[in-house]
């Protein structure tokens, strides 16, 4: 009998993160979302382009100077309370952050230069830890576990991040009114909480995608288990994908959905790599007929991970292949070596954290690559302030994009769009609020 173990891959945490930043609505739900201080975003010409720093670095001097001629714009994101939602915000409604935003355009790009408040900063994503009770390997949940008293055992575990959504042609009638709350989605796992017990007793999804014919948005997605590593965020978009209701609109740039063999994303970055891929692997534990999910590449034990994550060079060089494991969780590594999580605590869950809660520490559950093609037009440099995240964005005015799958920007006209946030909210018992804070209803435009 093979040892129980939910198991589950980070391509597959990665839809669900990147769906679960989006609120679900049709038509006749009621939204309660917090007032904008404002919403529209203006846009300024800019002779100067802004300097990008590599590698999740801070910057000062120049660019601060040039940025100061850009009107700001202040806006609370807040995790709303939404009407036939499932109760899929439940423990997290009302949560809220602060989110200041600024554009400038040159004759080829648009920048923004973003800011949002945040407890602390999370960059992991489905780290790795060792249960020293049933000597398995286990991948963090995003979701926060509870025991049968219905007390906390595992906060969530989740990366940061911030989304932006644009009204593709102004293609998507509900979004003049609801704004990202216009499109429905499928993959997102729903908490529905038992108030006697405070335990989970079901989950459930909605569909996402667009709801029409030709309805299409533009969506960039930042996590900072990607945009620290690869200076990218993550372009695809959403459009009505056929109308199915077993499928969903999420769509990789420049591939086309028919409703019937629709593109499904993660199945193209399983396929073509483009963003990376899992750290997982399924091996046979040493001497029995028995299988386990263990991570695939790890650094030797004592070695520390960069933001919290694994890239395409480090398994050329520091990190090692995992050949074998043992009925204890002991991992021999190419070359002979072996990491025993059983003497080396640091990777043994603890409490409700993980290990001694050092990121650097945790094996990580991707390994984070660039993305190619359409996926990869939006550059980017995020770094944590102390307090916060800042984050500078560029992207063509026009892409090569020929599907109508980015917003072309370069004809100057106002663009409809909403912005998403993840983030830790003070007292929370996730590593980032799984559960997404919306600033929807906002406008650019620019300065002519």
């Amino acid at each position: 009998m093979k040892k129980s173990k939910t198991r589950f891959f980070v391509a597959t945490l990665l839809l669900v993160f990147t769906f679960g930043l989006y609120n679900c609505t049709r038509h006749d739900q009621a939204l309660n979302v917090a007032a904008q201080n404002g919403t529209v975003l203006t846009s300024i010409k800019t002779a100067t382009a802004p300097a990008f720093v590599a590698g999740g670095a801070s910057w000062s001097g120049a660019n601060a100077a040039l940025w100061k001629n850009a009107p700001v714009l202040n806006v609370t994101a807040t995790v709303p309370d939404v009407e036939g939602t499932n109760n899929a915000f439940n423990g997290f409604i009302g949560n809220s952050t602060a989110v200041t935003m600024q554009s400038m355009y040159d004759a080829n790009n648009v920048y923004f230069l973003i800011s949002w408040k945040a407890a602390q900063p999370n960059m992991e994503s489905s780290p790795w830890f060792f249960d020293p009770v049933a000597k398995q390997w286990l991948q963090a949940d995003a979701q926060p576990t509870y025991d049968v008293n219905g007390q906390l055992t595992q906060r969530g575990f989740g990366t940061d991040g911030f989304m932006m959504l644009f009204n593709i042609n102004n293609s998507c009638a509900d979004f003049t009114t609801q704004s990202c709350y216009g499109a429905c989605h499928t993959g997102v796992p729903t908490m529905v909480v038992d108030p006697a017990t405070g335990l989970i007793s079901s989950t459930t999804t909605n569909v996402m995608r667009t709801n029409g014919p030709g309805e299409k948005l533009d969506c960039w997605m930042a996590r900072m288990s990607n945009v620290p590593q690869t200076g990218q965020l993550m372009d695809y978009y959403v459009d009505y994908n056929g109308g199915v209701t077993t499928g969903d609109g999420i769509e990789a740039d420049q591939t086309i959905s028919d409703g019937a063999n629709p593109p499904n994303y993660s199945s193209n970055q399983a396929t073509n790599g483009t963003g990376g891929m899992p750290n997982i692997q399924t091996l046979t534990i040493t001497g029995t007929s028995q299988t386990e999910d263990v991570p695939l590449w790890v650094k030797p034990a004592g070695s520390t991970y960069t933001n919290a994550a694994l890239l395409p060079s480090d398994t050329t060089g520091a990190a090692l292949l995992v050949i074998a494991v043992d009925a204890n969780g002991v991992l021999t590594l190419k070359g002979g070596t072996t990491l025993n999580p059983n003497t080396n605590t640091t990777y043994q869950s603890v409490g409700t954290g993980i290990g001694n809660n050092d990121q650097t520490s945790w094996i990580p559950g991707q390994i984070v690559a660039p993305f190619t093609g359409g996926e990869g037009d939006v550059t980017a440099n995020a770094y944590w302030t102390g307090s916060g995240w800042q984050m500078m964005l560029k992207r063509p005015l026009k892409t090569a994009d020929v599907l109508e799958q980015d917003v072309d920007f370069s004809k100057l006209d106002k663009v409809q769009f909403g912005v998403a946030v993840m983030f830790t909210a003070p007292g929370s018992i996730n590593a980032a609020d799984n559960q997404h804070a919306v600033a929807p209803g906002l406008t650019l435009t620019f300065q002519k």
